[in-house]
């Protein structure tokens, strides 16, 4: 107490719950702030994800070129060419592709009508040659003297090319003349020293690019064998055989034999034939034999027949 003045002490009890009501609302208007602020980001968080999401849709998104644009560019060059600038430079494109034209066709003239001295030699060459051959030529242009030029190459070419062939088949004949082939009318005839089965013989002659021979109703080629093989140690196959009845490798029938007396037989197990040497009757010198049996072959040979067209 001061001069008449009295001051209450105020209780502990008052103090603690105004302090306990301030701290109160303290913590209050801090978590009122606090989920302002969350709302408030969650809202920039969502409006940016937004706009991102809009800004990717427009990437991906590409609007097609409005057709304003494309009318007003094309409208700015029709202005353009319709401008005294826009005229003078088609006029001059014009001059300079008529001017390059006008070229080109004069150069082509000129090359056409005044040749090398080396084209104009040639030329007169072939035309002479070409008259020589064909007198109807006379007076043609060039151009058809090329072209009955070019016919002739063509037949030349076929010409040389049979030529070559002709040639091969001389020096096979002259090879085949070296390694014991014999003449006979128009063929060649081999009588090969190895000994061979029957199945084997024919192989062997295809190899040396002929045929096991066949003897089709030829009296004389018969003859011709026989007196070839007469003094021979070893039987000869020639290309028959049978299955069923007798056939050549050609599958053509046999329309005649000449076989030794009592033969064919024993057709079960001899199934090939060929000509006995030392054979002392003329013209039945054929007899059948086993087809594992070991013999000599005779293949025959005729030249192509284009060489006789």
């Amino acid at each position: 107490m001061v001069r008449g003045l009295t001051f209450t002490e105020p209780s502990r009890t008052s103090v603690a719950s105004r302090s306990n009501a301030a701290s109160r609302s303290n913590v209050a208007s801090r978590s009122n702030v606090a989920s302002r602020s969350n709302v408030a980001s969650r809202s920039n968080v969502s409006s940016r994800s937004n706009v991102a999401s809009r800004s990717i849709l427009k990437r991906r998104r590409k609007p097609p070129p409005r057709k304003g644009k494309l009318a007003a560019v094309l409208h700015e060059i029709k202005e353009f060419f319709l401008s005294s600038i826009g005229t003078f430079i088609v006029v001059m494109l014009c001059l300079v592709l008529f001017f390059a034209a006008f070229g080109a066709v004069s150069l082509y003239i000129h090359k056409r009508d005044h040749k090398t001295p080396e084209i104009d030699l040639a030329m007169k060459m072939i035309r002479d040659f070409m008259t020589k051959e064909k007198p109807s030529l006379q007076g043609r242009n060039d151009s058809e003297i090329l072209d009955e030029a070019g016919k002739l190459a063509g037949e030349l070419l076929i010409w040389a090319e049979r030529a070559n062939e002709v040639q091969s088949a001389i020096n096979d004949l002259t090879s085949n003349h070296r390694q014991k082939w014999q003449p006979y009318k128009e063929a060649l005839y081999l009588f090969d020293e190895g000994l061979v089965y029957w199945h084997d013989a024919e192989r062997l002659c295809e190899n040396k690019k002929s045929k096991l021979i066949i003897i089709q109703n030829d009296k004389e080629e018969q003859e011709f064998l026989e007196n070839a093989i007469k003094n021979e140690q070893h039987d000869f196959w020639i290309g028959l055989y049978y299955i069923g009845r007798w056939k050549w490798i050609d599958e053509t029938a046999l329309l005649r034999g000449y076989w030794v007396v009592g033969k064919p037989d024993d057709l079960h197990n001899k199934r090939a034939c060929g000509i006995k040497a030392k054979c002392t009757t003329p013209l039945r010198c054929w007899e059948n034999f086993p087809r594992l049996d070991q013999k000599r072959s005779i293949c025959k040979k005729k030249p192509d027949k284009r060489w006789f067209n």
